[in-house]
């Protein structure tokens, strides 16, 4: 089953930027096969700047990261690996 874990948010203006800020952090997943997700908040289905807690990707966001999103909205991104613990051979 597949789970999110090491979740970030990451300021940026692109998604390629975003990713490379998130992986100079030095986060490594568990499990080989993580596949690592980014998700410009903004701009997911049914967000809602100032509602108290989102989903965005896979997860749902509660009120501490919401206020980091909302510092810089247009430049926040969420990113997580998304890992299958039940398979994977470790990193």
């Amino acid at each position: 089953m597949l789970h999110p874990t090491n979740t970030r948010i990451v300021f940026a203006d692109s998604e390629e930027e975003a990713r490379a800020k998130y992986q100079e952090l030095g986060i490594k997943p568990k499990y080989n096969d993580a596949k690592l997700e980014c998700f410009k908040a903004v701009e997911e289905e049914d967000f809602d700047l100032d509602a108290e807690m989102n989903f965005i990707g896979e997860i749902s966001v509660g009120p501490p990261v919401m206020a980091e999103i909302r510092k810089d909205p247009p430049r926040a991104y969420v990113l997580y690996y998304m890992e299958d613990s039940s398979s994977g051979e470790r990193a």
